[in-house]
């Protein structure tokens, strides 16, 4: 798939989402829209229900300012999506990021949030026309990846809350 034919990017127009660029999605709400169909996609096929933590991460961080105003939910994104890119493939990883996050842990919101437009290449569209599930995975994947470059700014912090939800889930086991 080519940038050309890609959903990607787009001049900012009525139809664009105005947060990831998808074109022609009847804009905010028709994104919000596309992203419930890929969702429930992956809940009806056993096989991508696995992705389905990266699909909610990579769509929370095209659109930050739906789905990251706090500073919580802007850690429980970027240290999911850091756990995924470059963590070993550990499951108790994600409990151990929930029960971080429970509480009050001292987190703030990154600041500067990367500029709409230049959260990745690729858009839920892209997700959305994959003609099977292999290929769903792959553009979840991709996806996935060219949004958590465009974040690139904030993996230190995202890497130290991954380091501290584990670190506190070992804490805990000690003091069975």
């Amino acid at each position: 798939m080519t940038s050309e034919t890609r959903a990607g990017k787009a001049p900012a127009t009525s139809g664009a989402c105005p947060h990831c660029g998808a074109r022609d999605v009847e804009g905010e709400e028709g994104c919000n829209s596309l992203f419930r169909e890929v969702v429930g996609r992956e809940f009806s096929r056993p096989e991508l229900f696995r992705l389905h933590r990266l699909t909610v991460d990579a769509y929370s961080l095209q659109h930050p300012d739906q789905y990251m105003k706090s500073a919580k939910s802007a850690a429980a994104h970027l240290a999911g999506m850091c756990w995924a890119m470059e963590g070993e493939d550990d499951p108790t990883v994600s409990i151990a990021l929930s029960r971080f996050l429970d509480g009050t842990p001292k987190v703030n919101r990154p600041e500067p949030v990367p500029p709409a437009g230049f959260r990745g290449d690729m858009t839920i569209l892209d997700v959305l026309s994959a003609p099977d599930s292999a290929e769903h995975i792959r553009r979840v994947k991709e996806w996935a990846r060219l949004a958590w470059e465009s974040w690139a700014e904030h993996h230190s912090q995202a890497r130290v809350w991954v380091e501290e939800a584990k670190a506190k889930a070992r804490s805990k086991k000690g003091h069975r």
